[in-house]
This record gives C-alpha cells, structure tokens and sequence, in this order.
C-alpha cells in the first residue's frame, strides 16, 4: 500500500463527516494556537473510495485544532476517525449515508503523521480508504 500525504497531495485528498467524536482537546487545557476547518468530501467510484480535500488546506501545526467538515458525496455509507502518530484514534463520527455530512474536531497535540481512515464494512483494508496529514512543530 502506497502511502499518501494530504499536506503534498492536497487536491487529491480528504473528505466526510458530521458530528460525533472527540472534543479536539489535547488534555492541556491550553486554547488551541489556531483554529481552523478543512473541507471534505467522500467520493467511492467502484473500488475507489476516497476523501477528497475541498478548498485550501493550510500547513499542519502542532498546537492547531481542526475541524474536518465533511460531505458524503459517494453512493456508500461512510465514516472517519483520526489517528494520532501513536496509533491512538483521537477522535471519530459515526457512519452516514450518502448525501449527508460529518464533522470532526480534533487536537493536533504533536508532529508526526496522523490518518483518516475509513472504518465501514472493507473501506479501509480492501479499498485503502486512508489519508494521511503531516503535522510538523512551529
């Protein structure tokens, strides 16, 4: 599996959810240094499933909270969860349906790669319906 970065394949990324999952709060009790949303869209086309970046996407930063707003556009039920560099699931949204929309706020509390996995039904381990952001340090 070949792994893609948001933050160098901006237009090709990232897309779907509405709220459910994590605060975005990275447990210090410190605001968040920026605050910011990242449009998504969720596309599936056969055996491609994917999220798809809508708009600008700015660089990553540890210390930024983002909110992923995203809309399933594809024909499939589709989820997200966010996992941090230490392969714990930061925060998630339950499934929707197609036509309707997600969001997800989450923390960026340090650098590394973080994913955007599809966890419904085969979506991540048969269609690798996973994208990855780099958060580097200020």
């Amino acid at each position: 599996m070949m792994m893609r970065q948001l933050a160098l394949v901006l237009p090709l990324a990232l897309a779907g959810l509405t709220a459910c999952g994590g605060d975005g709060n990275d447990g210090s009790g410190d605001p968040p240094a920026r605050s910011y949303t990242v449009g998504l869209r969720i596309e599936d086309d056969q055996d491609e499933y994917h999220y798809r970046v809508v708009g600008d996407v700015p660089t990553f930063q540890v210390g930024d909270e983002v909110t992923f707003d995203t809309e399933n556009s594809g024909t499939l039920v589709h989820d997200l969860q966010v996992v941090g560099p230490d392969g714990l699931a930061r925060a998630a949204a339950d499934p929707v349906p197609p036509g309707a929309s997600l969001t997800v706020t989450v923390r960026l509390a340090e650098s590394g790669i973080y994913q955007l996995n599809c966890l419904v039904d085969d979506h991540l381990t048969v269609h690798q319906m996973q994208e990855f952001i780099e958060v580097v340090d200020t």
